[in-house]
């Protein structure tokens, strides 16, 4: 529990601090940030990748050492780790204290999930598999209540009027400017900010409006559900990072 509640913690100060402090510790967390969500997601797609291996191929084939993964799959779930971690970090920029509430309540819930399954699986599954497994199966499982949640949070969070503007006005009199003084992040925190609007907007300008929704009405909704996945999925990828290093610590 304590080493889970310390990322979150970190997260939260560092989205207090002004600036040019946090833009100094934003490289940093950055680094650390992605290590932690390839920490979880690569030893799931191992555990994915192992199990196919041995249903299929033969211990001593050296297709079997070929494909166990290596460097591509370590570089291609890095790539992913990283952009998830930056999509993040610039949405805590602007979290809301209520945003906050819901994330630093995802660790009991984790521990506690973690905690159930290990107690339920236990008669199950083979010792040296069952951390990992038990890990895996928490990812689903945690990220789905904290998405209902975050899609709560979004549509309820206040929201300029921009019912019956235009796209291009609504950008150029409501887009807020970054917060941030460094270049890398405040490109991406524009790029965030410019996305969050256009949710907005495009959701302002299709609820009640069955005859003119069309694709609209789809990008909106799709754009409010596939950002909420990304937060989601990266904050429970996280944590559960945090408790794979745990465990191979404990282990070595």
């Amino acid at each position: 529990m304590i080493a889970l509640l310390v990322p979150a913690i970190a997260l939260l100060g560092w989205s207090l601090v002004v600036d040019p402090v946090q833009g100094w510790l934003f490289l940093p967390l950055w680094a650390a940030i992605s290590w932690l969500i390839l920490t979880g997601s690569l030893e799931s797609a191992r555990l994915r990748r192992r199990v196919w291996l041995d249903q299929y191929l033969l211990a001593d084939s050296g297709w079997h050492r070929l494909l166990r993964g290596g460097v591509l799959m370590t570089a291609w779930h890095l790539l992913i780790a990283s952009l998830l971690a930056l999509f993040m970090l610039a949405r805590l920029l602007h979290a809301t204290g209520w945003l906050w509430l819901i994330l630093l309540a995802q660790v009991p819930v984790l521990w506690f999930l973690g905690s159930w399954l290990d107690l339920r699986l236990r008669a199950h599954l083979k010792p040296h598999v069952r951390a990992a497994i038990i890990r895996r199966l928490s990812v689903p499982l945690a990220m789905l209540p904290l998405l209902v949640c975050y899609l709560l949070v979004s549509l309820y969070t206040s929201q300029p009027d921009m019912t019956g503007m235009g796209w291009g006005a609504a950008v150029g009199l409501h887009l807020p400017e970054a917060q941030s003084s460094m270049a890398l992040l405040a490109v991406f925190e524009r790029v965030y900010l410019l996305l969050d609007l256009t949710l907005q907007w495009a959701l302002q300008n299709t609820l009640g409006n069955i005859d003119d929704s069309g694709l609209l009405a789809l990008l909106a909704w799709s754009l409010l559900l596939l950002g909420g996945a990304a937060f989601a999925w990266a904050w429970v990828r996280m944590l559960v990072g945090v408790s794979a290093l745990v465990s191979q610590w404990s282990n070595s």
